[in-house]
């Protein structure tokens, strides 16, 4: 084997270790919450702002993350981020007052937003296009995968051990791994892999390439409005679904954890169809793709909403599937508008302003999400809430419908 070829695959390997350890260390707290809940830890109000404050500081840390990375070396950045996540996830099980939580998980919030940015860096300025497709497919994979593990993992410590366990854990796996990287930079990681320059454009060009001509002519502002409604969807059914199942059905923390497995096992499958799917036609165009997406969370919820809190085996079964399939189709739209979209703005040099503006909208649904679900659960109940995901479905699949005209011409 080659020494570039070592040099590639090693960091390949060491950027998916890296996000394999963000997910890790990001959803434990969501995991675990279940547990925490019926342990009378927290109550739903304070587990709701613990959930929102991640969202809130991870989305406005992608933007201040993307402007550190063009002024600091990305590894450095990585780094940080990776240790002050072990500091944060260590602190948790140690605070005296879960409302202490919620500054700490909003800081774990910070450091996780200082991990994507810097490998997406790392991979694009050192990996030719075709390798860098394959290793974002390895990356993001590691942390669907470490997702699986986080489900599999919990229901084992809350059943054994404690919640506690899953923050020391996660704390131990963020310090190993950031200094597994500090160690590695030096033989995987050369000082010349960093991000190819932006084209270069006249400054006609970068007039009518304005991002202001850019949102009206695109159709991008109601399209943000979707992607808001897609994370309040993906990250609120994650963050509350083992929380649900457990109380709904009156099961156990630990197997309402355990059952959560299925939510990355169907995103991998749904979002391989869409990508699959996005060479057609139908799901070429982002808009039409997302308004089917929308809609398919609309029809799925209806069922879900009229047979939660059944007692039945099968109610439950069904209800788990049907919560599992409206997240996935949430991935879906995920894909097309955060991974396919920006790609849209490439001939104006914007792709990555653009993928840093989206990436940020899809943590302000999820904020809201985490919050607001929490709020209708406790006074409204779990069918109520679930009614709600169809309200938000419906008016993503109209703000879908009103950016469709202005964004078929643009890409045309």
């Amino acid at each position: 084997m080659s020494e570039g070829k070592y040099s590639k695959n090693g960091i390949i390997a060491l950027c998916s270790l890296v996000y394999f350890v963000s997910y890790f260390s990001r959803k434990g707290f969501a995991a675990v919450m279940a547990g925490m809940l019926q342990e009378a830890v927290l109550d739903k109000p304070t587990a709701g702002l613990v959930g929102t404050m991640l969202f809130v500081f991870y989305g406005a840390g992608q933007l201040l993350s993307g402007y550190l990375g063009d002024k600091i070396r990305p590894q450095h950045l990585l780094c940080l981020g990776l240790t002050v996540t072990s500091l944060c996830n260590l602190l948790m099980p140690l605070l005296p007052s879960s409302s202490l939580m919620i500054p700490v998980w909003g800081l774990n919030g910070l450091a996780q937003a200082m991990l994507w940015p810097p490998i997406v860096k790392i991979l694009s300025g050192y990996l030719d296009h075709e390798r860098y497709v394959m290793a974002n497919l390895i990356v993001t994979s590691a942390a669907h995968v470490a997702t699986i593990l986080l489900y599999v993992f919990v229901p084992i410590c809350l059943k054994y051990y404690s919640w506690e366990t899953v923050f020391y854990v996660a704390s131990a796996l963020a310090l190993i791994s950031m200094l597994v990287f500090a160690v590695a930079l030096r033989f995987v990681i050369p000082r010349e892999a960093e991000l190819p320059v932006s084209p270069k454009i006249s400054t006609e060009e970068q007039g009518s390439a304005s991002m202001g001509k850019a949102f009206i002519s695109s159709g991008i502002i109601p399209i943000l409005g979707c992607i808001i409604m897609c994370g309040f969807l993906r990250d609120g059914i994650e963050s509350w679904l083992p929380t649900l199942y457990s109380e709904a059905f009156s099961r156990d923390s630990s197997e309402s954890v355990l059952v959560s497995v299925v939510l990355p096992i169907f995103s991998i499958l749904t979002v391989s169809l869409v990508t699959a799917l996005h060479k057609k036609p139908l799901f070429n165009n982002e808009t039409d793709g997302t308004m089917i997406l929308f809609g398919v969370g609309i029809v799925l919820s209806v069922p879900l909403s009229l047979m939660i809190e059944a007692e039945s085996v099968a109610a439950r079964v069904i209800c788990l599937i049907l919560a599992a399939l409206v997240c996935a189709a949430m991935h879906g739209v995920n894909f097309l508008l955060i991974s396919c979209l920006p790609g849209r703005f490439a001939a104006l040099g914007r792709a990555s302003t653009v993928g840093g503006l989206v990436n940020s909208f899809v943590y302000i649904g999820a904020a809201i999400s985490t919050y607001g679900i929490a709020l209708i659960a406790d006074n409204l109940g779990w069918r109520a809430t679930v009614i709600s995901w169809a309200g938000v479905a419906l008016a993503g699949l109209l703000l879908s419908l009103l950016a469709r005209k202005k964004y078929t011409l643009f890409i045309k």
